[in-house]
């Protein structure tokens, strides 16, 4: 499973480049104008890039997922949920001296990612074709700095995003500076077991506002506010990747556990 963008993917406006298939659907590769857009034969984008500049993330909330980088310089990140790539691209090209460790459900998208949306593919980049639960589970303990989640198929946002079981195997693979973020197209109730689990294990919560209602969890296993966060690093962010960072530092909101 992969990312599903609110953004309509109006394929009567784009000219089609890739198809692809496997057991879970179809796989697209449209060219419009200014970018290139993942689809998988809905109405929704899954991911984007700019031709022009491809390390500028095309969706806000791809740059919102990127504030986490104004609390830490990782040296290991885990992805969960490739889709076209986007995270996994511009981190790639902002952090010289980091690894990256990818998981996707379909090797026919990871090889539409590689071949149409130019996914690194270097030493410091490793991808498993893999459920995201079960190599979450084989991963080591205290192996990664940062987790980005963001498991969408074509319809909805993969269920795993709201387990118990998923919190606890995130924090146990987290390093004790680490942070889990997470890309919900609606946040999980407050009052939920979930939200119980989620404040049981990280000391430190913070949500940000997205388009379409969606949010961006960040939860950290150490105590952090808001005023941690290094505006110097978000401005070297967006002086490195373009797109706006700086002003959607307004949006967190800090959730005391």
């Amino acid at each position: 499973m992969t990312n599903k963008r609110k953004t309509p993917a109006t394929k009567s406006q784009g000219k089609l480049i890739h198809r692809a298939s496997d057991e879970f659907g179809t796989i697209l590769v449209l060219d419009y104008p200014r970018y290139r857009v993942l689809s998988f034969d809905s109405m929704y984008e899954q991911s984007g890039l700019y031709l022009e500049k491809p390390y500028e993330l095309v969706h806000e909330y791809t740059r919102i997922m990127l504030l986490a980088l104004g609390f830490i310089t990782p040296k290991h990140i885990t992805i969960l949920g490739l889709g076209g790539g986007s995270l996994l691209r511009s981190l790639h090209y902002y952090l010289d001296n980091c690894e990256f460790h990818a998981i996707e459900l379909r090797q026919q998208v990871f090889e539409v990612a590689r071949d149409y949306f130019d996914t690194p593919t270097d030493k410091r980049v490793k991808v498993s074709i893999a459920d995201a639960q079960a190599q979450l589970i084989a991963n080591a303990d205290c192996s990664t700095d940062v987790i980005f989640s963001d498991i969408y198929d074509a319809a909805d946002m993969s269920s795993i995003q709201v387990k118990k079981e998923f919190l606890v195997e995130c924090e146990r693979t987290l390093t004790q500076q680490g942070w889990l973020v997470i890309n919900y197209h609606t946040l999980p109730d407050r009052h939920s077991a979930f939200f119980k689990t989620l404040q049981d294990l990280f000391p430190s919560i913070i949500i940000c506002a997205g388009e379409f209602n969606s949010h961006v969890l960040f939860a950290s296993k150490n105590h952090r506010t808001l005023a941690d966060i290094s505006r110097e690093k978000i401005t070297h962010l967006e002086n490195v990747l373009g797109g706006d960072f700086l002003t959607l530092i307004k949006r967190l909101e800090y959730l005391s556990a």
